[in-house]
Formats: structure tokens, C-alpha cells, sequence
């Protein structure tokens, strides 16, 4: 039969054994008691749990009483919590504190020991942990100063009579067709190729104030640009000529923001792509045109209309990565939700959908930071050595924002199945969750929900 003494554990500080007499600790809780002038009860204020101090009679005996003593008390001296077997709590993490040793003539072979523990807890300092949607937005709108800084001065020592109308309208219509697809509402001020060749020709300064106002700076106020105010270098001081008309700069402060707001990750991620893909195919345009100038070939319209293509398309192609950047920095890191505990009925889930945070997959998210930093990347190419470092610390910050969004996502898993099934189905036998079914759909551009093609399909771990 199985005593109370067997339950005891054998009693030991960082490994080393010894025997325990008596204990004590205190329990309860820490108050603070309110009493007021003309109340007969006081208020009792809670101060959380008392301090768990466990006070032990303990005492270590034998012929080598002497080495089990110094073990034990250079077990105490050392720094920090450390692991104690009590005989009737087991497993403590503990601070030694306050504790003693003596010996008695009268008890030859034996060391007593006062100890006191103190229960370990939470290291209490607080811990900065950086915002890296904040900082991305700061490094997109540095990014987008320095883009409009190297707009203003390659147009300023752009001899623009001598631009050739036509081979200008050819040179920019991949200009136009991305601002008309990725900026839509600045349509209604260069609806078409010409408008836009007449803006660089005669107004040059609005181009970039158009540009601007169209993000807002990461305070949340809202610049066009109008007055850009010239360095110390005489080409920035001659830049600063590159002024919007005051009329102009009040209608483009006058139309909506390109800042984008989260809706969800899917859309988001869409947004990104398509942006990315425009910032890079302009990239690519800017290459070709250097490689053809190394080359030795002569710029169709003379080197003035190639400077202002190469100025526009290089305006426009960093535009659209500081548009895809904030898109990506306002992707929250969303944990995923714990599984659920019960499986409530279809009737139930009806009545009352299981509401769920919207909570990115893994991939699709690494699959978006790889595009934005191969579009950096590929703007990098052509970059002088001051827009380079600011894409770089661009890069970066991308890299370290979208990385901390991917760890909290969730991973795809295969799962075959050997017949066609409705979506709603597999979502309840997947999740105990059929509003998922829409997600199931998508993932695998289902034609219909009802008819998911049997065979593997990608889905949710969780």
C-alpha cells in the first residue's frame, strides 16, 4: 500500500541532495486595504499573488557530511535561478536568498541549513521591438523625394525646344499605359500619350507634382511638391526651376490618394503583383535604352527626347514601387488562430458563421517580398550611387517587414482526393469550418464550388 511518505520527492538544490526537517510558504494574496470617513466596510485593492518565499529546516548528515555540506553551499552561492526538488512541491525554479548554515558539537556529523527560496519569475524590463511597417513607409518616402530629386534635375538641363514630338509620344506610351492601369486617377489630367508629351514639353514641373500628391507623406499630410527647394550643387540649384503651376498643384492635391488601405491579403498581394510587374517592365525599357547608347546607336529624336523618356519612365517606374511598397507595408502581422476545440454542425454555422481573422499563407507572402525585391533590384541597375543606397535600404526593409508577416501565416498542404466533391464539403472535413470553402476555390482557380476536380489540391494546414 502506497503511504503519504512515498509520494515525498528527495529534496535537492541544482543537483545536490540534502534533508529537509520542516517548510513554510506563504500563500494567498497581496491587498491593500481602503478604509474611508463614513463607510462601515473598507475597500480591499488586489495587488496580484504574494511572493511565493519557501523557507526549509535542512540539514545534510554523514560520514562525508563535510563534502555534501560544501556542495550545497556552492550550489547557494551561484548566480541566478536555479531548480529545486521540494519534497511535497517537486519542481520549483528558484533564487537562493537570505539562507544560513551552523553546526552543533552535540550533533557530530551533521550541517543544518536555513534556507530560503524566492519562486523565479518573468524578467519584468521591457523590450523594444521595432515597427517595421513604420519604417518602411519612412523608406518609401525617401525613396520617393529622391526619385522626384532626379526627375527635377535631368529636366533641367533638357533643352526641351529641341524634343522631338513624335519619337516623345512613342517613347513614353509605356508611361501612360501604366499610369492609366496602376494610377488610374490621374487619367483625367493625361488621359492619353499626347496630353502626356505636351505636359513634359511645356510643363514639366506638374509631371512630378502629380506624381507626388499622390502620396501622402508618412505623417499623413499631403505635398504636391510645388515648392522644391535647391541644394548646394548647381545642378540641384538649377532643378529648382522645375516648378508646378500653382493652379495645377491645387487640382492634384484635390484628387484621391494612391496610399493604399488593407482590405485583405489576397487583394493586396494582387495589387502588388500587378505593380510590380509595370515598375519592372519599365525597368527593362530604361535598360535597353542605356544598353542602345552604349552601344553607340544614335537616340531616335536627338539625346533631349531620350533624356526626358528615360527621366519619365525612371519617375514612374519608382512610383510604382513606392505604390507596391506601402501596399506591403500595410499588411499586418496577423497570428493564426488556434484550431477549434469542437466541430459545431452545419445547421449551426448557418445561423452563425465562425468568424476568423484573415491570416496570410506563407508562400504567397514570400512569393510578394521576392517581387518587390527583384523590381528594387532591377532599378538598381541603372542608379546612380545616391538613389542606389536608398533602394537598397528600400530592399531591406522590405525584406524584414513581409519576412515578419510570413512567420505568422500559415503553410499549404496537399490533399488528394478521389472523387469531385463540392467545396463546402471538403472545407468542413478539412476545418469543421464551411464558410472556408471560398478560400479552398480560390486557391485552386475552381471554376465552380460546387465541382472541386478531384485529384491533389493545395489548402490550408490550418
Amino acid at each position: 500500500m502506497t503511504t503519504w511518505r512515498d509520494e515525498l520527492h528527495p529534496a535537492s538544490f541544482r543537483g545536490v541532495p540534502f534533508h529537509v526537517d520542516s517548510d513554510s510558504m506563504p500563500v494567498g494574496r497581496r491587498t491593500q486595504v481602503h478604509e474611508y470617513p463614513q463607510r462601515d466596510k473598507p475597500l480591499v485593492e488586489d495587488l496580484g499573488r504574494v511572493t511565493r518565499e519557501i523557507k526549509m529546516a535542512a540539514f545534510v548528515i554523514g560520514e562525508d557530511f563535510l563534502i555534501k555540506r560544501d556542495d550545497l553551499l556552492n550550489a547557494l552561492d551561484k548566480p541566478g535561478a536555479g531548480e529545486l526538488i521540494h519534497p511535497w512541491y517537486g519542481r520549483l525554479m528558484v533564487t537562493a536568498t537570505g539562507c544560513s548554515v551552523g553546526h552543533e558539537r552535540r550533533e557530530g556529523g551533521m550541517a543544518r541549513f536555513d534556507l530560503v527560496f524566492v519562486e523565479d519569475g518573468e524578467k519584468g524590463f521591457p523590450a523594444g521591438v521595432p515597427n517595421t511597417a513604420r519604417q518602411l513607409e519612412e523608406s518609401s518616402e525617401t525613396l520617393l523625394q529622391s526619385a522626384i530629386r532626379r526627375y527635377k534635375e535631368a529636366m533641367a538641363v533638357v533643352n526641351r525646344a529641341r524634343l522631338a514630338v513624335v519619337m516623345l509620344q512613342n517613347g513614353i506610351a509605356g508611361v501612360q499605359m501604366a499610369i492609366a492601369q496602376e494610377l488610374r486617377q490621374l487619367t483625367g489630367l493625361v488621359s492619353s500619350v499626347e496630353a502626356l508629351a505636351d505636359m513634359l514639353i511645356n510643363a514639366p514641373g506638374n509631371f512630378s507634382a502629380m506624381i507626388r500628391g499622390q502620396f501622402s507623406s508618412v505623417g499623413g499630410s499631403r505635398s504636391t511638391g510645388y515648392r522644391w527647394g535647391p541644394s548646394s550643387s548647381a545642378a540641384s540649384s538649377s532643378a529648382a526651376s522645375i516648378e508646378a503651376d500653382p493652379e495645377f498643384a491645387s487640382t492634384v492635391a484635390g484628387l484621391p490618394e494612391a496610399d493604399p488601405e488593407f482590405a485583405s491579403f489576397a487583394a493586396s498581394s494582387r495589387a502588388i503583383t500587378s505593380q510590380v510587374e509595370q515598375s519592372r517592365a519599365l525597368a527593362a525599357q530604361v535598360v535597353a535604352a542605356a544598353a542602345a547608347v552604349e552601344a553607340g546607336s544614335s537616340a531616335a529624336g536627338g539625346a533631349a527626347t531620350a533624356a526626358v523618356i528615360e527621366a519619365a519612365r525612371e519617375l514612374v517606374r519608382d512610383a510604382l514601387i513606392v505604390l507596391a511598397v506601402r501596399t506591403a507595408a500595410a499588411m499586418p502581422v496577423v497570428q493564426a488562430p488556434a484550431p477549434l476545440s469542437g466541430y459545431p454542425s452545419l445547421q449551426q454555422q448557418v445561423a452563425a458563421p465562425i468568424a476568423r481573422p484573415d491570416v496570410p499563407v506563407t508562400a504567397d507572402v514570400v512569393a510578394v517580398r521576392d517581387a518587390i525585391e527583384a523590381a528594387l533590384v532591377a532599378a538598381e541597375q541603372t542608379a546612380p550611387h545616391e538613389h542606389f543606397e536608398v533602394l537598397e535600404v528600400v530592399r531591406k526593409q522590405v525584406r524584414v517587414h513581409l519576412t515578419e508577416v510570413a512567420r505568422a501565416g500559415v503553410r499549404l498542404a496537399e490533399v488528394t482526393t478521389l472523387e469531385s466533391l463540392p467545396a463546402v464539403v471538403l472545407a468542413y472535413q478539412r476545418y469543421g469550418d464551411a464558410t472556408r470553402a471560398a478560400e479552398i476555390v480560390t486557391r485552386n482557380k475552381v471554376a465552380h464550388p460546387g465541382f472541386l476536380p478531384a485529384g491533389v489540391l493545395s489548402v490550408a494546414q490550418e
